[in-house]
């Protein structure tokens, strides 16, 4: 069963599955180990001729190495858009700026309540910030208190929460637009496409696709923008869209 919310926006035939990985493809938002039914499903989606794009804020070759271990053959996105990565073409930079200055800035100031991501040495466009243990029950507080004085000071910087990490990314970086790179680059019409997330930072991928999915523990925020709110949560609702698809049973 789904739960048919916003406009009811809805796609012709699905040609492409965009789906966040950190909350949506795992086994619960708490977690980073993936859920086993969802990558079997993922092939089956390919199988079938779907393109399954991973969209990440993890860093490009995290991205692409899970992409190449769980087998699937379509292009990826890393490092929240700033980088999207073909087989045939390799890597695609898709940002020119770089939030490098405000990170350093922000452990500078910040330091008491967040440690830079190992991640980051892997980063050259959008940075990663881990909430200290002792801090991570208020968590909202501190993202709110890093974001205000980041995007007071640094007019080309974003500040995002995926729930696992804060993110500082630029302007011209951002997982719809790169998405909406990838489609061109496909030919694939966006109501040929869905995505699929579990954080608010997944509501750009909607604007440039015919619907927008949300996994059943997605923040509030997600669920109200999306098409479609999934009854089960993280990969498992993963493998109910999955369903969806291959027995052609979305909304109409």
């Amino acid at each position: 069963m789904l739960l048919v919310i916003g406009m009811g926006r809805v796609i012709k035939q699905v040609r492409l599955i965009a789906t966040d990985v950190d909350g949506t493809i795992t086994i619960d938002r708490g977690t980073t180990a993936l859920h086993l039914e969802a990558i079997k499903y993922m092939r089956l989606l390919e199988e079938s001729g779907v393109y399954v794009v991973l969209v990440s804020s993890n860093a490009l070759p995290i991205v692409v190495g899970l992409k190449r271990y769980i087998g699937l053959r379509s292009p990826c996105i890393g490092e929240t858009g700033a980088y999207a990565f073909f087989d045939d073409r390799g890597v695609i930079g898709l940002s020119k700026l770089s939030a490098r200055e405000a990170l350093e800035d922000v452990l500078e100031r910040f330091g008491e309540y967040v440690v830079e991501s190992w991640q980051n040495m892997f980063r050259y466009h959008d940075f990663a910030l881990k909430i200290r243990r002792g801090y991570r029950d208020r968590a909202w507080e501190v993202y709110g208190m890093i974001r205000d004085w980041v995007m007071g000071r640094y007019e080309y910087i974003r500040v995002g929460f995926s729930g696992y990490a804060i993110h500082l990314t630029p302007v011209d970086a951002g997982k719809g637009r790169a998405l909406e790179y990838v489609l061109g680059e496909l030919g694939i019409g966006a109501e040929e496409a869905l995505a699929v997330g579990d954080s608010f930072m997944d509501a750009e991928l909607y604007r440039v696709v015919g619907t927008g999915v949300a996994v059943a523990n997605a923040d509030q925020e997600l669920k109200r923008e999306a098409d479609i709110v999934l009854t089960r949560p993280s990969g498992a609702g993963f493998v109910e869209l999955a369903h969806m698809v291959l027995e052609d049973r979305l909304p109409i």
